[in-house]
């Protein structure tokens, strides 16, 4: 992996995470109705999505400026 574009992998599989915590979450309520469990799973994996979002864009700016965040 290029050494410029290492800030960039956390921020993406923290992303990842997020959208496969929501999906598992609106499959349990899909497949077995387990409303608790989405009640405790969606709101962790917007909190995921959220901070991965805001953390990538402070990294590509990052990446674009030169620097390492």
């Amino acid at each position: 992996m290029r050494p410029r574009l290492r800030p960039l992998v956390w921020p993406v599989a923290l992303l990842g995470a997020g959208l496969s915590t929501g999906g598992l979450a609106d499959f349990a309520v899909g497949r077995w109705q387990a409303y608790g469990l989405y009640g405790l799973a969606r709101p962790v994996a917007d909190l995921l999505l959220l901070i991965g979002a805001l953390w990538l864009v402070v990294a590509v700016i990052g990446v674009v400026r030169g620097r390492r965040v």
